[in-house]
Formats: structure tokens, C-alpha cells, sequence
């Protein structure tokens, strides 16, 4: 799984360690944690509370049993730490480790790549942004740092292709020596990307002035196959299915956002769901399409993911990049009052 999460933070460049996180708890699904008017979309089975302060936290990647959120998380002797992976065996925070600031994460090939393509602030990103590191995924302790030509703006791993994303181009690199493997000039600024097809392609959503895009590439060779302009702004998340990928389009007139599904490699036009508020995000679930209100206002819908018909509604999250799955297990951000909550959910009926 890949998830892309645009976030600046006030960090700095410091020693990287792991540890078990002392700031830990456990609730059964009868507290008050659990979010409300959420039972037409899922039980909740296991809560476990993370301690934040400052930036809220963002499910980024999955994998080795694992889920790895980034944030600003506090620990009980004052300093923070801003990646954590959970260990969804033991239900506890395992590692937890300090980077720059990640433009975005992922997982794959066996490691955690960590893009460091934006500043935090006046705080300069390492090598002027250009740095990828590969991360051990067990103890977060960094591998090796793979520097490119421009700033690492996105990064997801497509089948065995690791494929990064600067300003202009698509680079794929070997995993184990960083080397070049190929390079694509794309035309426009990549905002999100994503596998799709069973990791055959690879889905990048972009814009060139403005117009918004999104484009399908081979992820192997990199060859483009097809690309669509989007019928107003969006700043993503793709939601990528075994057949198409859904994303948002946003009316900065009446500030609501519409749901579009373009079905296969070739990106044709399908359903399409409106009315949505303005900040609305999708997510690929199993067997459906996630919308969450990252504000915390609108409800949290379920939607079929070829018609887009809403299977079920429940109330909202408020907490952006907030549903991820793994191993067909569905796991939820909550945040609750100003504190947030990382769930694991049984789908309803409806929602499966």
C-alpha cells in the first residue's frame, strides 16, 4: 500500500533511534474512543491511543505485519518523534524514529522509503530535498540515503519498480544500489502517486498550470499508456482499485468536491458522486472506496468502487489519511477529542 501525505512539520535533522513507546494504551470498542454513529460502517475490535502533540498523525505505509504513521508524537520524557510503526501482532507502538520532514512515505521491496522533498519552514531539507532514505522497517533505523538529481517530491513502489518523483521527472532506481534505472519527463508537478493494476502501472496525478491530470505509466519501462485531464482542481489522495482509480475534483465556487472513477489503464470516464464537502478524501478499502471528511465535519461514507453507490454512511473521522487496509483488515485514524485513536474495524455488511 501507498499513501502520499503532503505534511510540514518544525523538525530537525537528528540521531535516529527505536524503542518501545512508553506513551501506550489499550481500550476495549465500549469507550467513549469509539467514533460516534459509526455502526452502519464498522465495529471497532481494537483501540490503541496514541500520544501527539502538535501535528496529528498519518497512516503512510503497511507491511511485515506492520502500519507506519507519520505526526508529532510525544513521548513521556519531552522529546517527540515523528515515525511510529505499529506492530499489528502485539498492538503496541514498536519503533518510533526521527527524520526530516517526509513529503512522502512508502513500503516496499522489503524497506521504508522516506522522500524529503519539501522544507519545514526555514529548516532546510537534507541535500536541498533531493534525499531518499531507505529505512529498516523493523527498528527505523536508516539504511542508506539515495541522492537525485531534483528534490524527492513522491516515492511508492510499483510491483518490484521503485519509482520516485522529482519536480519534472519519473526516476526508477535500484532498490539495493540507488542506481538509475530509467527516466521519464512528465510535462507537469506530480502531486500523488500510486500502483495500480496488481503493481503493472503506476497512476500519477499532476497539474501543469491549471489543468490537473491524471496519467498512467508501465511500471516497468515507464512507457506512458494514457493520461486524462481532470474537470477542475484536486490535491488527491488517488484511491487505486484492481480496475480504475477514483479521485477527487474540487468546485472552488460552491467549495464541494465530487467523486470521479476513471475505469482502467486507459482512464475512461465512469461514475461519478457529487455534493461531497470540500475537503473530502477516498481511500481503497476492500471491496469498496473509504470518504472521509478530513475536517471532521462531513460524514464517512462506503461506496461501491465501480458505481460509486453508497453502501453505507456514518458520522466523521477527523483525521486525514485516516483508512488504510492490510491483509484484507481495515484499520481507522480517530481522533477524539484532540486526541487521536488508531483503530482496527470490522466492515459492516454493507461496507463489505
Amino acid at each position: 500500500m501507498h499513501r502520499t501525505t503532503w505534511r510540514v512539520a518544525v523538525l530537525t535533522v537528528a540521531t535516529i533511534s527505536a524503542f518501545i513507546f512508553s506513551s501506550v494504551s489499550w481500550s476495549n470498542a465500549s469507550t467513549p474512543t469509539t467514533p460516534p454513529n459509526s455502526t452502519a460502517l464498522f465495529a471497532v475490535s481494537r483501540i490503541l491511543k496514541l500520544s501527539t502533540d502538535g501535528a496529528g498523525p498519518s497512516i503512510v505505509a503497511t507491511g511485515n505485519d506492520s502500519m507506519f504513521a507519520i505526526g508529532t508524537f510525544d513521548r513521556s520524557n519531552g522529546a517527540v518523534d515523528d515515525l511510529i510503526r505499529i506492530n499489528l501482532t502485539t498492538w503496541r507502538i514498536a519503533a518510533a524514529a526521527r527524520f526530516p520532514n517526509a513529503t512522502s512515505v512508502a513500503f516496499g521491496d522489503g524497506s521504508l522509503w522516506w522522500a524529503t522533498g519539501q522544507h519545514a519552514f526555514d529548516i532546510p531539507a537534507p541535500d536541498s530535498g533531493r534525499a531518499l532514505f531507505k529505512i529498516d522497517p523493523t527498528n527505523l533505523h536508516r539504511e542508506s540515503t539515495y541522492v537525485l538529481p531534483n528534490r524527492t517530491l513522491l516515492v511508492t513502489v510499483a510491483g518490484s519498480s521503485l519509482w520516485v518523483a522529482t519536480p519534472t521527472m519519473l526516476i526508477r532506481l535500484d532498490p539495493g544500489s540507488g542506481r538509475v534505472l530509467a527516466k521519464v519527463i512528465m510535462g507537469f508537478t506530480p502531486t500523488d502517486m500510486s500502483p495500480s493494476g496488481h503493481g503493472m502501472y503506476l497512476d500519477v496525478l499532476g497539474s501543469n498550470g491549471s489543468k490537473q491530470f491524471v496519467t498512467v505509466y508501465d511500471a516497468t519501462s515507464g512507457k506512458r499508456i494514457a493520461q486524462r485531464q481532470l474537470p477542475g482542481a484536486t490535491g488527491g489522495p488517488l484511491a487505486t482499485t484492481a480496475r480504475g482509480v477514483w479521485v477527487t475534483t474540487l468546485n472552488l465556487n460552491n467549495k464541494s468536491a465530487t467523486a470521479r472513477y476513471y475505469e482502467g489503464n486507459r482512464l475512461v470516464p465512469s461514475a461519478v458522486r457529487g455534493g461531497y464537502p470540500f475537503d473530502a478524501s477516498l481511500y481503497p478499502g476492500v471491496g469498496v472506496i473509504w470518504l472521509v471528511d478530513s475536517g471532521g465535519q462531513g460524514s464517512t461514507d462506503c461506496f461501491d468502487t465501480s458505481t460509486g453507490h453508497v453502501r453505507a454512511r456514518g458520522g466523521p473521522l477527523g483525521v486525514g489519511a485516516s483508512v488504510a487496509t492490510y491483509a484484507g483488515k481495515t484499520y481507522v485514524l480517530f481522533e477524539h477529542p484532540l486526541t487521536d485513536y488508531f483503530l482496527h474495524v470490522t466492515p459492516s455488511k454493507s461496507c463489505s
